[in-house]
């Protein structure tokens, strides 16, 4: 935009002293009674007509500048061939001058080779009349190539000048404005915390920022002009069916995904996708931007399941009140007809005896979640807490021939919160390694102290659980073992969620299981 501004400008300031030179020609052959010189005047005219019929028509400004200077050249050769003259040579240094103004090295020298042929063709078509030169007709010539040349000063200094002068602080100011907006966007981009990648048509990546050096892990160097693996193979038929998408223009907002890093770790991210189009609406690239979302995510669930968690312990209180009151009851008549001698049914009372007090250890349990003392806190050290329940556990795991190893660092760092469900989490799931360990293994505890949080890591080498045994872990009643109530693990994420902590639990088939509780620390 800016440099056919200018090279307009600098046609019109051409075509128009092309103008005034066939005006000025015209009107002195008039003048003087040189009709045969009115001949080259009149194609003169017929060649501005044609330059500016073609301006009009809206041709290119970089195209119209060839045809004009050559017009002008064509101008000033039959103005020699009509009217030979050793002078009027002269005039064909005009069109040389003027197009320097372009400042474009093979125009220039375009522009003398023709002028040069120009020169070597008159003079081997008029030498004999240009030797013959009367000198007193050279005065008039000098004095009218000079006023052409005053009238190209005075048209350069008042006319010329201050137009250019105006479209270069013009397009200074744009350019200013328009470095500035690409700074600003590339500052942007830059300092973006989420990934920013744009693909080429080959979906080959053209450009990344440093945030998505970040995310993924690859490195600027071995992306450009690659299509390294952003997804997992599970995501292969939905990656391809919106990669075909984009190209047809379709655009993707806060597209919920699993990415994949450079080392092959899975995360969740959110992509907005959109194709991008050049000033002529060709698609020329698509854009892509990620953000981790895995917080977000977990921040979600831990939501979910303390809702879910508030729901099962205001249900708890009122079955557990409405379940006893009756049991009550059909416990003490059970008892009776087993304790009398003549009962035909000892057999069957003492078998529904057992199972009433099975359903009386459910809900003992099940109320747990509803007690509102586990939510009452006191200042306490949780390396003391725990080596409290490991001196519990400490006979269970010599006749079992466990090993136990504990790494406890004195750090006496101060948890708020209660410390009698603190113990019970320890104690449930310590109970679930041991029992799932049965005998001859090993039992790990470590205890990492953080600038706000403490983790405690309890790992067994025990036969692991199954993903659809983790995905049911906390699960109200789901269990595996024969015994079992199924609300262990569920009373422990209650009690530690209801502290402000996490628990996770990793475990693979035959190769153990390890529980990770982080717990914020009191300051």
């Amino acid at each position: 935009m800016k440099n056919s501004t200018v090279v307009h400008s600098r046609n019109m300031f051409i075509i128009l002293f092309f103008t005034t030179s066939v005006i000025v020609h015209l009107f002195t052959s008039l003048f003087l009674g040189f009709y045969s010189a009115m001949i080259s005047a009149l194609i003169g005219l017929f060649i501005v007509t044609v330059l500016l019929v073609l301006y009009k028509s809206g041709m290119n400004s970089f195209t119209f500048r060839i045809p004009l200077i050559i017009g002008y050249i064509i101008y000033l050769f039959i103005a020699n061939l009509v009217n030979p003259d050793l002078l009027h040579l002269f005039y064909l240094i005009f069109p040389v001058a003027l197009v320097a103004i372009y400042n474009i090295t093979w125009l220039n020298i375009l522009i003398m080779v023709m002028t040069g042929i120009e020169v070597f063709v008159l003079f081997y078509l008029f030498s004999p009349i240009y030797r013959s030169v009367d000198q007193a007709q050279l005065l008039p010539n000098i004095a009218f190539i000079f006023s052409l040349a005053v009238v190209l000063c005075l048209l350069y200094t008042f006319r010329i000048t201050p137009e250019w002068n105006n479209i270069f602080k013009e397009n200074k100011k744009l350019d200013v404005l328009l470095t500035s907006r690409e700074s600003y966007l590339d500052l942007f981009i830059e300092h973006s915390e989420d990934a920013i990648v744009m693909f080429d048509l080959d979906q080959n990546i053209a450009a990344i920022n440093p945030a998505f050096e970040k995310m993924y892990g690859w490195k600027r160097e071995e992306c450009i002009g690659r299509s390294p693996r952003l997804f997992p193979l599970s995501e292969d038929a939905m990656t391809s069916e919106r990669t075909q998408n984009l190209m047809d223009g379709k655009s993707y907002h806060f597209l919920r995904t699993k990415e994949m890093r450079k080392d092959g770790t899975i995360f969740d991210a959110e992509l907005t996708l959109a194709p991008i189009y050049d000033v002529e609406k060709k698609l020329v690239a698509t854009s892509f931007i990620a953000r981790d979302i895995t917080l977000k995510i977990q921040a979600e669930q831990l939501k979910i399941e303390t809702e879910k968690l508030k729901a099962i312990g205001e249900i708890a209180a009122s079955v557990a009140h409405e379940v006893r009151n009756p049991m009550t009851s059909i416990s003490g008549f059970v008892q009776i007809m087993n304790n009398d001698p003549s009962n035909p049914y000892r057999a069957y009372t003492e078998i529904m005896y057992s199972e009433i007090n099975r359903v009386d250890l459910i809900v003992s349990e099940f109320l747990v979640l509803s007690k509102p003392n586990l939510k009452n806190s006191t200042e306490f050290y949780i390396e003391k807490s725990l080596r409290d329940i490991v001196s519990i556990f400490e006979t269970e795991f010599i006749n079992r021939s466990i090993f136990f190893d504990v790494q406890i660092p004195e750090n006496n760092a101060i948890f708020k919160g209660n410390e009698d469900g603190m113990k019970q989490v320890f104690m449930n799931v310590l109970k679930n390694s041991y029992e799932a360990i049965e005998k001859n293994g090993m039992i790990t505890i470590i205890v990492t102290f953080q600038d706000e949080v403490v983790s405690i890591l309890i790992r067994d080498n025990g036969p692991g659980m199954d993903p659809e045994t983790i995905k049911n872990l906390f699960e109200p009643f789901y269990t595996t073992k024969t015994e079992g109530t199924g609300l262990g693990m569920l009373i422990t994420k209650k009690i530690i969620v209801d502290q402000g902590g996490t628990i996770t639990v990793n475990s693979k088939k035959n190769h153990g299981t390890e529980t990770t509780i982080i717990l914020p620390l009191y300051k």
